[in-house]
C-alpha cells in the first residue's frame, strides 16, 4: 500500500486533450483509460508519446503514470478518478513493516523542483498541450492497491467516448487549448492504517 511523492501535475480523463480521448485517437487498444497505473497502459501510453510528442519523452526519462485508489472505498466515484498523475519524478513510501519501513526523507525536496531546466521545460510542455491550466508542483498520493485487476472492454471504452459531450470529431485533439481557469486543490481521503503509518515517521 505504497504512498506516491511525485512531481508532475493532474491529467484529467474527460476533455480534449484528456486521458480517454488520447487512448482512443492514439488506438491504444490493451491500455485502460480508467486506470493508468496498470503496467500494460503505463508502458503503452509511454511508446504512443515517444511517437507523439518525442521530444517531450527524451527529457523525461522516469516519467510514470499514477492512480490514486482506495480499496476501503466503495462508492462509485472510487472506482475511475476525473483524474490521474502525471509524475516526472515519483517517490515510492513503502508499507508499514516492509524491508525499507525505516527509510525518510527530508522535508526540503518539497521545497525544490528536481528537474533539470530541459526536464522542467519538457514537463511544462506535456502540461500545457494535454492539460492546460493544471498546477506542476509535488503531490502525495495514496493507492491501496497499485495493482488492481481493471478488466479492459472495448464497449465501455465507447460508451464513455459518446457520453463525453465535450467531444468533438473536429477538433485537433492533439495540439490542444490554453486555459485561464486555475485548478483546485484536490482532498486526497486517506486510509487510517496509512495516517497512523505517516504519524509514527515523523516523530
Amino acid at each position: 500500500m505504497p504512498v506516491y511523492m511525485l512531481y508532475g501535475f493532474r491529467w484529467p480523463r474527460a476533455g480534449f486533450t484528456g486521458i480517454r480521448v488520447y487512448i482512443v485517437l492514439h488506438n491504444l487498444e490493451d491500455a485502460t483509460a480508467e486506470y493508468l497505473q496498470k503496467p500494460i497502459t503505463n508502458k503503452q501510453l509511454i511508446e504512443s508519446f515517444k511517437n507523439t510528442d518525442p521530444g517531450i519523452i527524451a527529457n523525461l526519462p522516469e516519467l510514470r503514470f499514477i492512480e490514486q485508489y482506495d480499496p476501503d472505498d466503495e462508492s462509485d466515484e472510487a472506482v475511475s478518478k476525473p483524474f490521474a498523475y502525471v509524475g516526472a519524478k515519483v517517490i515510492s513510501i513503502p508499507e508499514e513493516g516492509s524491508p525499507n519501513a525505516g527509510s525518510s526523507w527530508n522535508t526540503d525536496i518539497f521545497q525544490e523542483n528536481p528537474l533539470d531546466a530541459a526536464g522542467t521545460k519538457a514537463l511544462t510542455e506535456f502540461r500545457d498541450k494535454y492539460a492546460a491550466g493544471e498546477r506542476i508542483g509535488w503531490w502525495i498520493v495514496y493507492n491501496g492497491d497499485p495493482e488492481r485487476y481493471y478488466p479492459h472492454d472495448e464497449e465501455y471504452e465507447d460508451d464513455i467516448m459518446e457520453e463525453d459531450e465535450d467531444y468533438d470529431d473536429d477538433y485537433d485533439y492533439d495540439r490542444g487549448e490554453n486555459s485561464s481557469e486555475a485548478p483546485s486543490t484536490p482532498t486526497i481521503r486517506l486510509p487510517e492504517s496509512f495516517t497512523r503509518f505517516f504519524s509514527k515517521r515523523s516523530s
